[in-house]
């Protein structure tokens, strides 16, 4: 049933998208800079950039710090050292009100960090040093009762729901031979697996690409159970969702042209300052685009 409401909706979706580029312009006050671009992914947001499209593109350290250190693709740019735009924490949501899987998923991570499991998974992607989960975490969902987590061994599969971000979430080589990999990833399976080792049920976990912004109406109409794809824990969606303890630290940068990196100052209060004439570039529904935007 989930596979065909997340088929039917991904189909809507697609008849009814216009465009996944959408832009702010100077009708809308900013936070910072004279145009804002909001796209469909990160990765979106970065490409962006290297067509000309901005000049800054906002994005999480975590993804930003792997594509900076990854091949040719973006040699000529670089993260603008010392301007810090926020920091925060990623955490995994489910619906509002199943706690009882939420609170499956916490004792997973809680276990994974005292056996090790946890840790071999960050040192695979360099995160060690990100990872908040410890052994001594407290489970605020531990003595969950509702019927989620029952649901999903009924069901026999926990959907997650991912976009392409890379090293959370990527394809590892091309074509039909791509393997997708990355931290939540593998964390994800590591979890599931201890939970079936556990409780000998037997949920196999499955990956739903989704557009970002359409993450809260999925988990609400059942096409997947979880947001699990480095998602910042926000006041909003700590009321709107039920959300696990967090899992990963992480940090709002901007990536420029290194041949323009000296114009941007070496703080958030110089950047701000300088920018008034720079075209931004963000995942639409990100943090990043958050902000941008002023608040409403």
């Amino acid at each position: 049933m989930k596979k065909l409401l997340a088929t039917l909706l991904a189909v809507v979706m697609m008849l009814g998208c216009v465009s996944v580029f959408a832009s702010c312009g100077d009708d809308e006050e900013l936070n910072f800079g004279k145009e804002l671009l909001a796209v469909a992914s990160q990765l979106d947001a970065l490409n962006g950039l290297t067509k000309g499209d901005a000049d800054i593109a906002i994005i999480d350290s975590v993804m930003a710090g792997y594509y900076m250190n990854t091949g040719d693709t973006y040699k000529d740019y670089q993260i603008l050292e010392g301007v810090i735009l926020a920091e925060e924490q990623y955490g995994i949501g489910a619906k509002k009100g199943n706690d009882a899987l939420i609170g499956k998923i916490n004792e997973a991570m809680i276990a994974l960090a005292a056996n090790g499991g946890l840790k071999a998974v960050s040192d695979t992607y360099g995160l060690t040093s990100e990872v908040l989960v410890k052994a001594d975490t407290t489970n605020p969902q531990a003595t969950a009762v509702d019927g989620s987590w029952n649901a999903i061994v009924t069901d026999g599969t926990l959907v997650i729901g991912y976009t392409l971000f890379a090293p959370i979430a990527y394809n590892d080589g091309d074509g039909d031979d791509a393997k997708l990999v990355g931290f939540d990833i593998d964390l994800a399976k590591a979890v599931v697996a201890y939970l079936n080792t556990t409780y000998g049920t037997n949920v196999a976990v499955e990956f739903q690409v989704i557009e970002w912004n359409q993450k809260e109406a999925l988990l609400e109409n059942g096409s997947i159970d979880l947001v699990w794809n480095g998602m910042t824990i926000t006041d909003e969606r700590v009321a709107n969702m039920a959300m696990s303890v967090p899992y990963l630290a992480n940090k709002q940068v901007a990536v420029v042209k290194k041949a323009d990196a000296a114009n941007y100052g070496a703080n958030k209060e110089e950047f701000v300052e300088k920018v008034s004439d720079c075209v931004i570039i963000v995942e639409k529904g990100s943090a990043g685009e958050e902000l941008v935007l002023p608040v409403e």
